[in-house]
Formats: structure tokens, sequence, C-alpha cells
């Protein structure tokens, strides 16, 4: 079975790169100016499709802190304003990131 998810586990570690890119931007910039809303909708999709994967694959520390951000991010998930920028955000995408970069670095 190991041998059978190697691949996708592969493939889904090969995913993670531009998520990260995405969040240290935002993390980067997060002070500076009202959040765009496009960003955090893209920083939702990203959480949820992590949430929905990592855990399946095995990475299920990933998977607890997306599922975590996804939470906070779900008002920005149809919203075309910007919802308010709060300090639970920016930690659970902190978290997030932190968790992502971890296996990066460990694949």
């Amino acid at each position: 079975m190991a041998a059978r998810l190697a691949p996708i586990r592969a493939h889904f570690v090969g995913t993670l790169p531009p998520r990260r890119d995405r969040l240290v931007m935002f993390l980067a910039l997060s002070g500076e100016r009202a959040p765009d809303p496009a960003v955090m909708r893209q920083l939702q999709e990203d959480a949820h499709k992590i949430r929905g994967v990592a855990p399946t694959l095995g990475f299920d520390a990933l998977g607890q802190v997306a599922a975590k951000a996804d939470e906070i991010l779900e008002p920005w998930r149809d919203s075309v304003d910007s919802a308010p920028l709060t300090e639970d955000v920016i930690r659970a995408l902190a978290n997030l990131l932190a968790e992502v970069e971890k296996l990066i670095v460990s694949a």
C-alpha cells in the first residue's frame, strides 16, 4: 500500500511550493494594507485542498492546521468584500506555512 501511495504523496508535496510562496507573500505584507479578497479566496482554496488531501496521504499534522486555516478563512470563500484580518487569521496561516515548510523539507 505504501508503495502505491508514494507517487501520489510525492505529487502532493510537489504542489506545495506555490502554496508556500503565496503564504510567505501574504504574511510578509499582511500588516501593510487591507487584504485583497481575491488573495484571501486563493489562500482559503489552498487550505481547503490541503485539508482534504493531506490526512488521506498520512500527513495528519498538515491536515489539522489546514483545517483550522480553512475554517478561519471561510468568510472569504464566496466574498468579494474584505473581511476583518484578525490575529487568528494570521496565526492560522503562519501555522499552515510552518507545516507546509516542514513537509517540503522532509520530502
